[in-house]
């Protein structure tokens, strides 16, 4: 799942490598911020099922049921903190899709 960087190489997130991997972290935060997994897909470019297959990942990793529940995970272990999450949320590729995206316009 590693086609498309939404980040620079040269920027690291505080919390990659913790338990997930930094792609898996991109995704949490992006869940966290309340994308869906259609819209994640397209800010990757992979396929829906690629998206499902690594929020499935997410859930063994940290023994969560569900979106809401693994992002209450991550973020109780520290995993999505407020330097990440701004991180991720203002790269270029996450600023750009949203304001393509009618579903985060006022």
């Amino acid at each position: 799942m590693r086609n498309y960087e939404i980040l620079p190489n040269y920027i690291n997130l505080e919390n990659e490598e913790k338990i997930l991997s930094r792609r898996e972290l991109e995704i949490l935060i992006l869940v966290a911020a309340g994308f869906e997994n259609l819209q994640i897909a397209k800010v990757f470019k992979v396929t829906l099922s690629t998206v499902k297959k690594q929020l499935e990942k997410i859930f063994v990793k940290l023994k969560a049921k569900n979106r809401a529940n693994a992002v209450f995970i991550g973020q109780c272990q520290g995993l999505i903190s407020q330097k990440d999450y701004e991180t991720v949320i203002n790269c270029p590729a996450i600023k750009e899709f949203i304001n393509t995206c009618k579903y985060f316009r006022n």
